[in-house]
């Protein structure tokens, strides 16, 4: 397999995972059973995305780009796995948090390396602070902000997959 082809099916896996997260986002599914089959499609294809996306731009990133990257893949560990607290804290909850941060870092690290397009860490950014906007804001205003974080993060990296494709 040719570095192109992996990064055409990092960029599908982005398209993918992004999409499915947006849908997501939204109470349309109520199985739990189907709900954990979607939520562990999406960390497994974000998985794949976020290394090919990394990977494409890796050289210009630094060091910054780097950390984010590493701290982005230990933090979908957490989140794919189950919804047990075997530490005493939500992992799910902690992973997401902790996503959210580094794909922000990224994000920092993207446009202060002058990648194009800047719409992808736009996107990530933006649902960080989305949540905390949201959170501010009286009820039932702080449950949207999960839901507009939720379609934020996952256009993200809609929008990063259509520029992989392009680029592969």
């Amino acid at each position: 397999m040719t570095p192109q082809q992996l990064f055409r099916l990092a960029a599908i896996a982005s398209i993918a995972g992004g999409g499915a997260r947006v849908v997501a986002a939204f109470p349309l599914l109520q199985d739990p059973v189907v709900l954990e089959w979607l939520y562990t499609a999406i960390d497994v294809l974000l998985l794949f995305a976020i290394v090919g996306v990394y990977l494409a731009r890796a050289s210009r990133l630094g060091f910054l780009g780097l950390a984010s990257f590493a701290i982005a893949v230990a933090a979908l560990s957490f989140i794919g796995g189950p919804d047990a607290d075997p530490f005493g804290f939500s992992t799910y909850e902690q992973g997401a948090a902790v996503l959210a941060i580094a794909m922000a870092a990224l994000s920092i690290a993207w446009v202060r390396a002058g990648e194009r397009p800047y719409a992808p860490p736009a996107c990530w950014f933006a649902s960080v602070i989305a949540v905390g906007v949201f959170a501010m804001l009286p009820a039932p205003a702080p449950s949207y902000g999960f839901t507009a974080a939720g379609v934020l993060f996952g256009v993200g990296f809609v929008l990063a997959g259509v520029d992989l494709l392009r680029r592969s």
